[in-house]
């Protein structure tokens, strides 16, 4: 596959942006840390842009819904690890799949929405253990919102994908350094240190400036729906990586909402793609 030069690294950064932006709300509150980090991914995108931006109201609406989205993933790391919020956030591509089709006018059939239903009950499942008090439900609140709102700018990322990549890029980051640098005055809390450092610059070059152009460059060749199968494995690393590192064995309860959630989205994707195919196929082939 064409894209698989773009799935790999992006999948495994994506899996450790989790447990590098936890580890980094040891050292500063979430508004600080993301307002540091967004400084580094514009400086780092200027550069190649030369400062260059874009602006129209698509542009701008992707930057508020890609700030919206680092900031729920911050926030709600408060209040959960970095396993609970990569399953979480990667509900995405169940939102991702009603929001196609109402802003990018792109079908779903019945056996993609049918794949949602089962996705949703496994959300449900999965976060069944979480109920365990107010802080926790927060999280995964803010948790979720991540997902809705990362489904919203990669829908709003396939609507731009005729526009200068990293322009586009470079625009959402002032615009979220703005709103971070602004709030970070509300809850101020920064501890220096080489960890911290460490953080700023997975997240502010790698995470957030390298990794969005590699999800644009997919997203300008594959549909949203078809790609939201394969990077689910990120939040399957991000579990197993935390499982090793703390020994802390996921309950029957949450496995059982994991495995639904994989139902859900092979049933929306994988068995979808196929059944669209399937319907296309008697169209394409010769007449005798």
């Amino acid at each position: 596959m064409a894209s698989a030069k773009y799935l790999a690294p992006y999948i495994l950064i994506t899996a450790f942006t989790y447990v590098f932006a936890k580890n980094a709300l040891s050292y500063a509150s979430p508004f600080v840390y993301g307002a540091l980090t967004t400084f580094v991914t514009c400086v780092t995108l200027f550069i190649v842009t030369r400062g260059k931006l874009v602006l129209n109201m698509d542009t701008v609406l992707f930057s508020v819904f890609y700030w919206l989205a680092g900031a729920c993933l911050l926030t709600g790391l408060n209040y959960i690890s970095s396993s609970q919020s990569a399953i979480l956030s990667f509900t995405m591509p169940l939102i991702a799949i009603p929001l196609s089709v109402y802003v990018l006018r792109e079908r779903a059939s019945k056996v993609e929405a049918y794949g949602a239903v089962v996705g949703f009950v496994g959300i449900i499942v999965y976060n069944i253990p979480l109920l365990n008090g107010t802080p926790t439900l927060i999280g995964v609140g803010l948790t979720l919102g991540d997902a809705f709102f990362w489904a919203l700018f990669s829908v709003y990322m396939r609507k731009l994908r005729l526009q200068d990549t990293t322009q586009t890029l470079a625009t959402g980051a002032l615009v979220s350094f703005l709103f971070y640098a602004a709030l970070s005055l509300i809850d101020f809390r920064f501890q220096p240190s080489l960890n911290l450092a460490v953080d700023i610059g997975f997240l502010g070059v790698i995470a957030w400036a390298l990794n969005p152009f590699l999800w644009m460059a997919l997203l300008k060749t594959e549909k949203l729906s078809r790609l939201t199968t394969i990077v689910f494995m990120a939040p399957v690393v991000t579990l197993i990586y935390g499982v090793a590192t703390t020994g802390v064995i996921p309950s029957y309860v949450t496995l059982a909402g994991v495995v639904l959630i994989f139902a859900g989205i092979y049933v929306s994707n994988i068995l979808g793609a196929r059944s669209a195919e399937s319907v296309r196929a008697p169209e394409t082939e010769p007449r005798t």
